[in-house]
């Protein structure tokens, strides 16, 4: 008997539409994988005209990428075909989980930032819709129709190079004047960040809206396009001046708490997913918190899926990190003269940096010296046995406190994710974390266990400061690098925490702690380009406060925290266009490499 392939070829020899139906089927693959994505993840909310941009957008790239499979050998189409589906297919996925856990989409430039994203390899945080998992299979099914269609013997080759010529020349076409009309009038509406398409084009920001307005497609290419070739490394001196202006604009001036910690050492700790409802867990950090002075109104925005280096970027440079578009070279090779180490080493401290991690993760090693820390000592440095265990940093406690006076910057690691059963951080607390927890639904036990380990490791370094006659004479910081997403259920943060919205649940906590400071309570609002600011002026340093995008929080400016899609908290008034222009000074700046 004759296989089904052997039979199908037969046909085909005696049907023309059977020797060609491959290359419609490629076609349908391309365009309702592109279809059904974008409807599927980007909703029903569109500004005018959005909904032809993108579709035009789909259409005119899903002929492109379907003309090779005419116009390659035979030999090669199936390959083509084949290699293509599945890696579409895996993008989708790919879009899909990281739409999940972070509510944006994925970029290639994200890849710079891998590193401790490797935690979320665990399954439970590789979550996808089930019917985007099996529209896509579907599609690549069609796809591998197509490819088992490709015939032995051919129509002719003229047939294929007129079809793959005709298809590739419509698709770019309509790619064309579909690109060239969404960036007619981009001048007109600059400050608009969120509904002009120009903005969303060029800026390629927030990725949310630009999937909206792009379609998967486009949005690849210029994704793509923006991490191969990112441009920038030069200012114009027009875009020198719109920084000057702003500088001159930004005005600080000193106030009642100018200086009020100069001389002091500080210990600065970055604290890894500690939320503000975690500290009901923390005694060491809560007993703190109510001696300290308290920023009750603290937001850190996430401006990149790097959650800890978008927040420790932030607040050691003073800049907001580069969302997209900017080559990840600027972190290693921009000059940063007012960042927070590089002040305080002008004061005449010595500023290092410590974190369980390898030097590698987020290439801290080298960004870290770069932004002027004379050393990032990582849990092997610092002889730890389990990185992840925040109990062990304290054996470089005498490292820590080298210098008189020093500023010690220290990013704790326990809160990270993976949550669950078997991760030794919640092994180590797993008795008291069941006791203790105030309600068991998704990975809340989870949480509080991990941050019980965290909260050793703070008992222990304030132990070690009385006990080493340090504490009177330095100042202990903490910050939140991001709210807890490894719960994995923002909804069940929000209720958590009483906010009902993605913006209210970037609320987190920012106090320091000093002897010989009363308690205060800050109700301004602030957020993680504030601290900077706000430590330069406590302990009197010579910083650059023009440049800075964030404000001291005693001072007259800022007052309100802004987020990655434009919108803010803190005030009534319209910030659209401040706003944007903190943006675009910060972004100018970074790619600008301003100050090298």
């Amino acid at each position: 008997m004759k296989t089904l392939l052997a039979r199908l070829r037969d046909r085909q020899a005696a049907c023309l539409w059977l020797r060609v139906l491959y290359v419609p089927l490629c076609f349908l693959s391309f365009l309702g994988t592109g279809i059904w994505f974008w409807l599927m993840y980007t909703g029903g909310n569109y500004p005018d005209g959005w909904l032809l941009t993108a579709g035009a957008f789909t259409l005119g790239w899903s002929l492109i990428l379907t003309a090779p499979a005419a116009l390659l050998p035979r030999v090669l189409k199936r390959w083509y075909m084949g290699i293509l589906g599945a890696a579409l297919f895996v993008l989708t996925l790919t879009h899909g989980i990281y739409f999940n856990m972070f509510r944006k989409f994925f970029s290639f430039y994200d890849m710079a930032f891998a590193g401790d994203g490797f935690a979320f390899l665990d399954p439970s945080y590789l979550m996808v819709r089930k019917l985007s998992v099996l529209l896509g299979l579907f599609f690549l099914a069609v796809m591998l129709a197509a490819v088992v269609l490709v015939p032995p013997r051919g129509t002719g080759r003229r047939w294929e190079l007129w079809t793959g010529g005709g298809l590739l020349a419509a698709g770019a076409l309509i790619a064309a004047v579909t690109g060239a009309l969404t960036l007619r009038g981009g001048d007109t509406m600059v400050w608009d960040m969120s509904t002009d398409p120009a903005v969303v084009y060029e800026n390629f920001t927030d990725s949310k809206a630009a999937m909206r307005l792009l379609g998967l497609y486009q949005y690849t290419f210029r994704d793509l396009q923006l991490v191969l070739f990112p441009g920038g490394g030069s200012l114009t001196e027009e875009e020198r001046g719109e920084i000057e202006d702003y500088a001159a604009d930004h005005v600080h001036e000193e106030n009642e708490m100018t200086g009020a910690f100069a001389g002091k050492n500080l210990i600065l700790v970055q604290l890894e997913a500690i939320d503000t409802w975690m500290l009901d867990y923390m005694p060491n950090l809560r007993s703190l918190k109510e001696q300290s002075v308290v920023f009750a109104n603290h937001y850190t925005p996430a401006y990149i899926t790097a959650g800890t280096f978008n927040t420790e970027f932030m607040v050691n440079a003073g800049l907001l990190p580069a969302s997209g578009g900017t080559s990840v070279s600027v972190y290693t090779r921009n000059a940063f003269p007012s960042s927070l180490p590089n002040l305080f080493r002008q004061a005449g401290y010595t500023a290092n940096s410590f974190h369980g991690s390898d030097g590698s993760v987020y290439n801290r090693g080298a960004i870290h010296e770069n932004l002027g820390y004379e050393a990032y000592h990582s849990g092997s440095d610092m002889g730890m046995e389990n990185y992840m265990m925040d109990s062990q940093l304290i054996g470089a406690f005498e490292d820590m406190t080298a210098g008189d006076p020093f500023f010690t910057f220290i990013i704790t690691y326990s809160g990270h994710g993976p949550y669950g059963e078997d991760n030794p951080i919640f092994q180590a607390h797993a008795d008291e974390a069941r006791a203790q927890a105030k309600r068991t639904d998704g990975n809340y036990v989870y949480a509080v266990g991990h941050a019980m380990e965290t909260d050793v490791f703070v008992g222990e370094l304030m132990d070690a400061l009385e006990a080493s006659g340090l504490l009177e004479n330095t100042v202990v910081a903490f910050y939140a690098d991001h709210y807890n997403y490894y719960m994995l259920n923002d909804d069940l943060q929000m209720d958590i925490k009483g906010v009902d919205s993605l913006d209210l649940l970037q609320h987190t906590d920012f106090f320091l702690y000093s002897a010989d400071q009363e308690p205060m309570t800050v109700e301004k609002v602030t957020s993680s380009l504030d601290v900077l600011p706000t430590l330069a002026n406590l302990f009197g340093l010579e910083a650059d406060y023009s440049h800075l995008i964030g404000d001291d929080a005693f001072g007259d400016g800022g007052g309100y925290a802004f987020f990655n899609d434009g919108t803010w908290v803190g005030s009534d008034r319209d910030l659209t266009e401040e706003i944007a222009r903190r943006r675009r000074v910060s972004s100018l700046m970074l790619s600008g490499n301003y100050w090298g």
